[in-house]
Order: structure tokens, then sequence, then C-alpha cells
């Protein structure tokens, strides 16, 4: 009885989903706009890196899309704000090699901001001159400009930034920031009229009296430790040998003769880091003058 009630249940049921309408599938059809939609989504709320899935997925499914070029760049400018900089270089460098006139500019002045980032000037220069030369038109040719004036001084060459702020004014005379240019010329002079530090001669100046040289440089808490420091072994050791003990001088000389080297030492690198530190200090001016993300 049970089987015939199961086989009668079983043949209802068939019947019922034969006779019922079927249901309409619903689905997105992938395309190079649908894929270059999710990463732009993604990019948009700062997944960076679900960005960059999304992009290397377009390349991939999609290696003869018009949009490949802009995919590449949309992928370094993910690694770029991720802080992934050499895998930005990476990207910005794969746009370029497609000559993609759309983005080929863009793409070469980050490709230099993403080498600046990682301590490569050098590198930066050439990306910069890339985006300059390939249109010279371009909005981000521009920009290279100012980023080749802030390499150019970061690299100690004063004339060469002055120089490529000169170019900028002579190939862009009717960009807004031409009067930033002119505040970055006023910081870029009162760079050059504030003489370095010598760390040769901070190390002589301390060599001759402990903590000189660390005043030279402006760093005058260190001048006076270095001073007292050394003040207290050196009288010290003229204290013990005038009292006739000797191995007491040895041990006070020998104890306070690295105290003495590093005096020196320390004198000289605080000159370095005086120069260091006015220098960073006017980029640091000029770029902000310049709207510049340096």
């Amino acid at each position: 009885m049970r089987l015939c009630f199961f086989v009668v249940a079983l043949a209802a049921l068939v019947l019922s989903l034969q006779a019922s309408p079927r249901a309409e599938t619903i689905g997105v059809v992938l395309t190079d706009d649908v894929q270059m939609a999710l990463g732009d989504a993604f990019l948009a709320e700062g997944e960076y890196y679900r960005a960059v899935t999304e992009y290397k997925k377009l390349t991939i499914l999609f290696p003869d899309s018009d949009r490949l070029p802009e995919a590449l760049y949309q992928m370094g400018m993910a690694y770029y704000r991720g802080e992934d900089y050499a895998s930005a270089v990476a990207a910005f460098a794969g746009v370029r090699r497609t000559y993609a006139a759309a983005y080929f500019s863009r793409a070469a002045f980050y490709e230099g901001l993403s080498y600046s980032r990682l301590g490569r000037q050098e590198a930066a220069a050439l990306a910069f001159e890339r985006a300059r030369l390939f249109d010279e038109t371009h909005p981000a040719a521009a920009d290279a400009q100012l980023g080749l004036s802030l390499i150019a001084l970061e690299q100690d060459d004063v004339s060469g930034c002055r120089a490529q702020l000169e170019a900028f004014q002579a190939n862009y005379p009717d960009d807004p920031r031409l009067s930033a240019v002119q505040s970055a010329f006023m910081l870029l002079n009162e760079y050059g009229a504030a003489p370095p530090k010598s760390p040769a001669l901070a190390g002589t100046l301390s060599a001759l009296l402990p903590g000189a040289g660390q005043v030279y440089a402006e760093h005058y808490r260190d001048g006076a430790m270095a001073f007292i420091v050394n003040a207290l072994f050196i009288a010290g050791t003229v204290a013990a040998v005038d009292a006739g003990n000797y191995g007491l001088a040895a041990i006070t000389g020998g104890v306070g003769l690295p105290f003495y080297a590093g005096n020196i030492y320390g004198a000289a690198n605080a000159a370095r880091k005086w120069n260091l530190s006015l220098k960073k200090t006017t980029m640091d001016q000029m770029a902000l003058a310049l709207e510049f993300d340096y």
C-alpha cells in the first residue's frame, strides 16, 4: 500500500512540474565594459587590491579589448593609491608600451611619481620627460615639468630647478599655477641665499672645542651635552694626572676618547642633517605652493 502511494505521489509531482511554466534564468553577460565597471567600483570605494584583481581579469579575458590601456592605467592607480609603488611602476609601464595616446602622458607622469616614492630619482626624471615630450599640451606634461624642477632641487641642482621652472613659464603661459611658480622662485631664492653648513668645519670646531660644531650646526642641546660630557672626562683625566694616579688617568682618558671622537662625528652629522632639513623644508614648501603631490 505504501509503495503504491509513493508511486502515485511521485507521478503527481512529475506531472505538476511539467505543467508549471519554466522559471526565467536571470544573468549578466560578462563583457570588457562590465569587467571595467567592477574594477572602477572597487577603486572608488578604496578597495585597491580588489580593484587590481578585476582589472587583471580584464587583461586576461579580453586581451584585445580597446579598454586594455585604460584597465592598465587604472590598475596602476590602484597600486599607487595602495602605496605599492613597485607594482604601480610595472602597470604604468604597461600602459606606456601600448602607446595609447589618451593614457600615455598620464601613465608616464604617475610612473615618475611612483619611482620618486621608491627613491629612484633618475628613473623618475626619465618618466617625467617621457610624459612631457609625448604630448606637451597634455595637463600631465605640465605636471611633469614641475616634477622635474623638484627632482633637480632634491639632487642639489638649484640652477636646474630654476631652469625647469622657467621652462614651465615659457611652455605653459596660460597655466593657472604661474603665480604659484613665482612663489616657488622666491622660496628657491631664499634657499640659495642660506649658506650650507660645512660638515668638515663642524667636525674641526668640535675637535678644537667639544660641542662647538654642534652649535655651529644649530643643534644647541647636543652641543651643550657634548661639551659637558667631554669636559667631565677631560677634567677627570687631568685631575688624575695631577694626583699621580696614572692608572685612573688612563681609564678616564680611554673611556672618554670614544666620546670625544663621537663628538666630532656627531658635529659633522649635525651639519649634514641641517642641510638636508633645509632642503626638505624648501621642497615641501615648493610642492605645497605648486599644489604638487611630490
